[in-house]
């Protein structure tokens, strides 16, 4: 019997599902995202008013399609799952539909701020009050949904050659585990800031906070390569092939 058969939980096949599964999750949250904010369209100021919705929706759908990526990137590095890494993905689609709803309040009412009102979603959010809730929400949502892939990432690299991990892929599962580490913390300094910060007079800074992810990646990355002289986003090594010098 094969090594992974004999030790994972869960079989290929059953494998193949469960990513089935997340993907028809994901799905399922974009078309959330859309329909949160539809309105039958009863005139042509209806229809402009959708329209001005799709920098929101855009936004969402391109942080959605984000987390995507990792479950999918994911499946690639670890074709053999167990138990835990099934309940990681489980966990990770519950969020994820719990998630889109202030994704899509949060991305609607930004849009509006930054247009001067000229796009819709102005009146979603009334208060001072409860724009601290709502940036407290999303953020602590994304800190965990942002979590879970640390957990996972973090698991494959634990059951290495049991979960199928190539052992040319580990370096690759490290840096992904450090982006989402990285990810994790953006989300609840912004969750924090919306509590310190005086939004009456700054509104848009814990906002602000998730678009120095990638500032937090490049300071990693520096810290990585003066320490272990490499860092954690390099080029990708290249397969060997046959006939190639070494």
């Amino acid at each position: 019997m094969a090594q992974g058969a004999s030790t994972s939980g869960i079989r290929p096949v059953e494998t193949e599902r469960m990513d089935a599964f997340v993907d028809a999750s994901f799905a399922f949250a974009v078309t959330l995202l859309i329909i949160a904010g539809a309105e039958p369209l009863n005139d042509f100021g209806d229809l402009l008013r959708a329209l001005g919705r799709i920098p929101a929706f855009a936004a969402g759908f391109g942080l959605v399609v984000m987390f995507w990526l990792g479950h999918r990137n994911y499946g690639r590095l670890a074709p053999i799952r167990d138990s835990w890494s099934a309940t990681l993905s489980l966990a990770i689609v519950f969020m994820i539909l719990i998630y889109v709803f202030p994704l899509r309040l949060l991305t609607e009412a930004g849009m509006a701020y930054f247009s001067g009102g000229r796009l819709p979603g102005r009146e979603l959010i009334g208060s001072i009050g409860q724009l601290r809730d709502v940036y407290t929400i999303y953020g602590v949502g994304f800190a965990v949904l942002s979590w879970l892939y640390f957990l996972l990432y973090g698991h494959v690299l634990k059951r290495g050659a049991v979960a199928g991990l190539a052992e040319d892929d580990r370096d690759e599962a490290e840096e992904s585990r450090a982006v989402w580490g990285v990810i994790t913390a953006a989300g609840l300094l912004s969750a924090a800031l919306a509590w310190i910060i005086p939004l009456r007079d700054l509104p848009w800074i814990p906002g602000f906070t998730y678009w120095l992810i990638p500032f937090g990646l490049y300071f990693i990355n520096l810290f990585e390569r003066r320490r272990h002289g490499r860092g954690i986003l390099r080029p990708r090594r290249k397969a060997a092939v046959p006939g190639d010098r070494p």
